[in-house]
């Protein structure tokens, strides 16, 4: 099911109620069925700012689609997050960032929620001058992207003795990115003797730095753990003969 073939489902299921008291009762039931939140997950890096209530949002990337998880401590608002998961789960980030949410106005959220409930629906969907701020759905998603976009240049470098590339052999311990989007890679060598040690850090600043987005990027370079084959994807294991 497209992105847009579930904003029509949640319309038609809405369009069976008369009575906006009933629509209120089905905003409550989806939000009972949303997956229960991790404790540990209530953080403060988590909150989506502008909502009267507390909502949290846990937003993860499987290499392709994009996977959400959130809670709130008020009924409706819990709902209304339900909706919004129910719609941009398993999808694509591009997909996600171009997704106009017609349904929320179709099935006359904005029109039926209290003001102050409609501002906190409306920073959950809404991009800002800056991109979006940190706590909102477009944000993460640019961010995510923008690793994804950063892995799938890792993944053009290769050990010139080893037919695979450097992530999925597992040399790349850590990529992090910054509000300003400098990067920071924590990498390894298969050894600290590696041919490559002087000339390969630099060759993955220089590619990350091309990657669109990217404002500056430094490699560190790191020796605990000690690699090993076990840090090798199954991919890099089964190309070498591992298994």
């Amino acid at each position: 099911m497209t992105l847009n073939e579930k904003q029509i489902e949640l319309i038609d299921e809405f369009s069976i109620f008369d009575d906006w008291m009933d629509k209120y009762q089905y905003i409550i039931d989806l939000g009972n069925e949303l997956t229960p939140f991790d404790e540990a997950k209530r953080t403060k890096d988590r909150i989506i700012e502008g909502c009267q209530s507390q909502v949290w949002l846990d937003a993860s990337f499987d290499g392709n689609v994009m996977h959400f998880e959130a809670d709130s401590d008020a009924i409706i608002t819990k709902g209304i997050i339900a909706m919004l998961i129910r719609v941009l789960d398993n999808e694509k980030p591009e997909e996600i960032a171009k997704c106009d949410f017609h349904f929320i106005d179709e099935i006359g959220l904005y029109e039926h929620l209290s003001p102050t409930r409609s501002n906190g629906l409306a920073s959950m969907v809404k991009k800002n001058e800056n991109g979006c701020t940190n706590g909102c759905w477009s944000k993460r998603i640019i961010m995510v992207d923008l690793e994804n976009n950063i892995v799938s240049m890792l993944k053009t470098i290769y050990d010139p003795e080893i037919p695979v590339d450097i992530y999925e052999l597992g040399l790349i311990y850590e990529v992090k990115i910054s509000k300003e989007n400098d990067v920071t890679i924590d990498m390894t060598l298969t050894s600290p003797n590696c041919p490559v040690a002087e000339t390969m850090p630099k060759e993955v600043e220089e590619k990350v730095k091309t990657v669109e987005g990217v404002n500056s990027c430094i490699v560190n370079i790191v020796f605990d753990p000690t690699w090993d084959k076990d840090m090798m994807s199954e991919e890099a294991k089964l190309e070498l003969g591992f298994l």
